[in-house]
Formats: structure tokens, sequence, C-alpha cells
């Protein structure tokens, strides 16, 4: 497990504001640095208002933490991945593993 974690990537929280207009401003803001693996999971295609969308999903592997953030982005080599769902996939306590999709910039 641990010879898999070779990718530093930063783990970043949402933090909202109100804006001038009622609505609210969210901005992210950096928490901490983690040791992850990462690798491919999937590739997506799909008509988005007459234009091609390709989704990249991910799955990371991280040590286990607990109460991680239910909304988090991951900044990995410069791209920034939503986290959609975390789990604990033995239920041990060990490592978590994290379906991420990039999101374009």
């Amino acid at each position: 497990m641990i010879g898999q974690m070779r990718n530093r990537i930063g783990l970043y929280t949402p933090s909202e504001a109100p804006d001038a207009l009622g609505g609210t401003v969210t901005t992210w803001t950096f928490q901490t640095s983690l040791w992850a693996g990462i690798r491919p999971k999937a590739l997506t295609e799909r008509l988005e208002n007459g234009r091609l969308s390709v989704t990249q999903s991910y799955l990371v592997a991280i040590r286990y933490r607990p109460r991680f953030p239910e909304r988090a982005r991951l900044m990995w080599k410069g791209r920034m991945l939503r986290v959609v769902a975390a789990s604990d996939p033995d239920a041990r306590g060990e490592r978590l593993h994290l379906i991420c999709e990039e999101e374009a910039q």
C-alpha cells in the first residue's frame, strides 16, 4: 500500500461568503498535502448542448482520515479533481478510496 502512494496532492475544502447580490461565493482553501496512489478509472463521453463532453475519472487511495470533508477538491500535477465519493474499502480504517472527476479549468 505505501509503495503505491507516490503522488503528492493538495486537499482543498470550500469556504462560502455572501456576495453583494444576496448569493454566495465559493472559494477553495488549501488544507494539507497528502500522499496518494492515483490511477485512471474511466473515460466517459456525452453530448452536452450539442457538443461532445469528455470526463476523466480517477480512483485515488489515501491514508484513512476521520471526518473526510463532504465536499473536497484535490490538486494533482496542475489538475483539479472533484471528489465524488469517499469510502473505506475494507472498514479497517487504514485507507480511503476516493472516486474523483477531473474538472476543466
